[in-house]
């Protein structure tokens, strides 16, 4: 795994943990997609599929949006480990549930 890569995914695992302690998420099957195949094909997979990640949701009506992949995803640093269509699909996503 690339060094961006690991980062994005220690930086997506932790914010998945502050989710589950503080929030009352279940983040399980998700953190288990990541160990399982990296964050950047698991990401992939879900904005392939049209959907959000676990708890997106829940975290964007509780106003802690920020920890949720997507919002991870648009940073400038890791957006260009994804194509502009999977950036601008996270960045319209976060538009809607008010993030920007």
């Amino acid at each position: 795994m690339e060094t961006l890569e690991k980062k994005l995914q220690e930086e997506v695992i932790k914010k998945c943990e502050i989710a589950e302690k503080e929030h009352d998420c279940k983040m399980t099957r998700f953190l288990e997609t990541i160990e399982r195949f990296g964050i950047v094909r698991t990401a992939q997979e879900i904005l392939r599929k049209g959907r959000t990640s676990d708890c997106f949701t829940k975290l964007a009506e509780e106003g802690y949006i920020n920890l949720t992949m997507e919002a991870t995803i648009v940073e400038p640093k890791y957006a260009k480990l994804f194509t502009d269509e999977e950036v601008n699909s996270c960045y319209e996503l976060l538009c809607e549930n008010g993030y920007y």
